[in-house]
């Protein structure tokens, strides 16, 4: 797992990474004892603090994390950043946002599985050969009152079939479209703030 990870709520992106390695221009905290009475505490003021961007550093950012994590249910999903041969890549318009394909994952499925099955189903293509994997992003949400923290596992991907795409419309997907990264700022337009840092994270070159 990376050292930095990146937690959205809503707009808002709560980071964890060790002191040296903080991300330069926000506003970070040292956590010089990582329990959960201090965690909860700090999960409780990010909430409530409306602000955009903040980072919790440890010199062991993992242990922080696992910390954090233990007050949310779990879910994960796994998507695909797909490349074509011409150098395109694969984004949807879901429920009226740009996104990159992905879903949650099956009984018994692997997150590679899950995201070649889901780069395939939402868009109609054939399946893409992964090629690497990429740091995860995770984003919280309530759902009957509980917190839920979902884990999205990221694949780098290379496709050579056709490039006609069929939305997967029962799915909200009304557009599946190739764009070279000089045309993300249509994405960057109307897009979610995590697929915004995602973005801004990948050398699409």
């Amino acid at each position: 797992m990376p050292l930095n990870y990146k937690v959205f709520f809503n707009d808002c992106m709560l980071s964890f990474s060790t002191p040296q390695d903080a991300p330069p221009g926000i506003c970070h905290e040292l956590v010089s004892k990582p329990d959960r009475a201090v965690v909860g505490e700090l999960i409780s003021a990010f909430e409530a603090s409306g602000v955009r961007n903040y980072c919790l550093c440890h010199p062991e950012p993992d242990s922080l994390f696992r910390i954090f994590s233990s007050f949310f249910l779990k879910f994960e999903s796994a998507g695909g950043i797909v490349k074509d041969k011409s150098g395109r890549y694969l984004f949807i318009k879901r429920f009226g946002k740009w996104d990159i394909p992905k879903g949650k994952l099956e009984p018994g499925e692997s997150p590679e599985m899950a995201a070649i099955r889901e780069v395939t189903e939402e868009c109609g293509i054939e399946p893409p050969c992964i090629l690497t994997s990429l740091p995860s992003t995770y984003h919280t949400y309530i759902l009957d009152g509980q917190r839920v923290l979902k884990q999205t596992w990221w694949f780098a991907m290379e496709y050579g079939g056709s490039p006609e795409t069929t939305p997967q419309k029962e799915e909200g997907i009304t557009e599946a479209v190739w764009l070279k990264p000089s045309q993300f700022d249509i994405i960057l337009e109307n897009t979610y703030r995590s697929l915004e840092v995602l973005i801004g994270d990948i050398n699409w070159e």
